[in-house]
């Protein structure tokens, strides 16, 4: 349903009352527009160096229900458990933050709200289809609160048939917002591990290789740059085991394994295990345990595979 709820990513309104204004942050720094290409980059580097999870505390969830588990999916991402863990009972939540230079588009299924300074919209399953009313198995929502700064937090919410999903995504929005202007750096939260990715920039690469770099092309854990003829994309991520092993490493270097793509034809997408397993609260699923990962993709399998390994060997030795 998380999924399902990303694909409404782009239509974005509230469908619940107006929230009570609060404070945008005593800093400022969140509700100032950037206007130098210098500010873009120092709002990306204060985005990487937040740690999601500390954005909801628990002690905030708990207000929700029981909280069961709370997990980092990614650098940017947060997700939590609370109440029942049979399968449509409890509630899920999770949030991410980003940077989204052209703003987050509003739709008119529900409404837009704002608090202070910040841009708050929700969006239900029911709002975007009424239709859906007797086929759902759960409720989800979709809320966003985007800030002059071009930072934005992405919430998804599900909850049990018989409730309202939005109105958990706008218990914890005045949260989120005070907390980030605390910026808490990772591993504030005692529930976000700290692993080899984190501290780190995905564009360093392109540094190295001295490739220029415009920063509007650019995302909180994601570097995309031209290279020998090829549009590339750098990716700082966690994923699962199964999705990154495939075949028999490519190369070994400071002793991080590197994987092509064997299935690929005109697009590759290679990995490179830059550390341990990422702790995890959640039960291990089939595809085995998080890994933190440098993913590179493009078109041509040679340049893609030159980029992932310089890109690994920036990372100390295993």
């Amino acid at each position: 349903m998380v999924a399902a709820a990303a694909v409404v990513l782009l239509g974005v309104t509230s469908c619940q009352d107006d929230l009570p204004p609060t404070p945008t942050g005593s800093s400022g720094y969140w509700s100032t527009a950037p206007q130098t290409d210098e500010q873009r980059w120092e709002l990306l580097r204060k985005i990487r160096a937040i740690d999601p999870c500390a954005l909801i505390p628990r002690s905030e969830l708990t207000k929700i229900d029981t909280v069961r588990w709370v997990d980092v999916r990614r650098p940017d991402w947060c997700e939590a458990r609370m109440g029942s863990t049979e399968a449509g009972k409890g509630t899920e939540l999770s949030w991410s933050l980003l940077v989204a230079p052209n703003g987050i588009k509003q739709s008119e299924p529900g409404r837009t709200t704002t608090i202070g300074a910040v841009t708050v919209g929700t969006l239900s399953d029911l709002d975007a289809n009424p239709d859906l009313q007797d086929q759902l198995v759960q409720r989800n929502c979709t809320a966003s609160a985007s800030f002059p700064s071009t930072a934005a937090v992405m919430i998804f919410v599900t909850t049990p048939l018989g409730t309202e999903p939005c109105p958990v995504a706008e218990a914890v929005i005045p949260t989120i917002l005070a907390q980030l202007d605390k910026e808490p750096a990772h591993g504030t939260s005692p529930d976000t591990p700290l692993t080899a990715l984190l501290g780190r920039d995905p564009c360093a690469v392109a540094n190295e290789l001295g490739v220029p770099l415009a920063v509007a092309d650019q995302r909180e854990w994601k570097c995309s740059f031209p290279y020998r003829g090829d549009d590339i994309e750098v990716q700082y991520t966690y994923d699962k085991e199964a999705l990154v092993v495939k075949g028999e490493p490519i190369f070994t270097i400071n002793g991080h394994l590197g994987y092509g793509d064997p299935d690929a034809t005109e697009l590759h997408s290679y990995n490179a295990i830059v550390g341990p397993v990422v702790p995890s609260a959640q039960p291990e699923s089939f595809l085995g345990p998080k890994l933190p990962v440098v993913n590179v993709y493009g078109r041509d399998g040679a340049v893609v595979e030159e980029v992932l390994r310089r890109a690994t060997a920036l990372f100390p030795a295993a």
